[in-house]
């Protein structure tokens, strides 16, 4: 029979704080080097097209990153939610 362990849930929020953290990063840094290849694609060169278009998009990218993480950030303390009742309503 398995036991239960606390530590296991605190472990996965950390991973999924962890996770989160690198998604809005990740999704910045897609996003600044999708815009960077739109802007030199319309002027073919590294100038103020791609450039803005590298901020533009980083920003977005930035945008749907914090969206996404806030999902795992969720989901993160609702375990940790858990087991402060569970360990609250222990029995002594």
């Amino acid at each position: 029979m398995i036991n239960y362990d606390p530590q296991v849930i605190y472990q996965f929020a950390d991973a999924l704080y962890r996770q989160a953290n690198q998604i809005i990063i990740s999704y910045a840094l897609l996003g600044g080097l999708v815009g960077l290849g739109a802007g030199y694609y319309v002027n073919k060169s590294l100038g103020l097209y791609a450039v803005l278009g590298a901020v533009i998009a980083g920003l977005i990218g930035y945008a749907l990153g914090v969206q996404r993480a806030f999902v795992l950030k969720l989901q993160a303390q609702t375990a940790l939610c858990q087991v402060k009742i569970e360990e609250n309503t222990r029995k002594v």
